[in-house]
């Protein structure tokens, strides 16, 4: 019985620190290292890593996460992780992730990329995060203004 109680107030102390105000979404730094990992007919896959930083007085373990990307409104590709992520307290951490572009709607839909030095990105998804045992789903949610020559690379090879 005091186990059963243990464990629901442990359970209790969890959800309820989960669903409080003060915790405060990661803050989007930059992309770094975007690199081509194949190439094909079809389908590119680009390897890129999202720098952000935890400004919460707590860590926790991105165990996963997916979603679309959207440059100027118009669908790029999709993201993934494949590792986890170890995420500190008060630190910047880099998500390294995957895109599977659509080579032909890359470059249908993204002529004017090739003009313009700055572009809206849009990011949405679902990330995964562990914290003592516990899973939580939590929306990604990304909209602003990036400098993509760094991306401009990925649809012009």
């Amino acid at each position: 019985m005091k186990r059963l109680v243990l464990i629901l107030a442990s359970v209790t102390l969890f959800l309820v620190s989960c669903s409080s105000g003060n915790i405060k979404e990661p803050q989007y730094r930059e992309i770094r290292n975007v690199r081509i990992i194949d190439v094909g007919l079809l389908q590119t896959t680009a390897g890129l890593d999202f720098v952000y930083y935890n400004p919460n007085n707590f860590g926790v373990q991105l165990a996963n996460a997916s979603g679309d990307v959207y440059i100027d409104d118009m669908f790029f590709g999709r993201f993934g992780i494949q590792d986890k992520v170890a995420v500190h307290k008060y630190e910047e951490f880099i998500v390294p992730a995957i895109i599977k572009m659509d080579n032909i709607s890359a470059i249908k839909n993204h002529r004017d990329i090739f003009q313009k030095k700055q572009a809206k990105i849009r990011i949405e998804g679902f990330a995964s995060i562990k914290k003592s045992g516990f899973n939580k789903d939590i929306p990604i949610k990304y909209e602003g203004l990036q400098d993509i020559e760094r991306l401009r690379a990925l649809v012009s090879n």
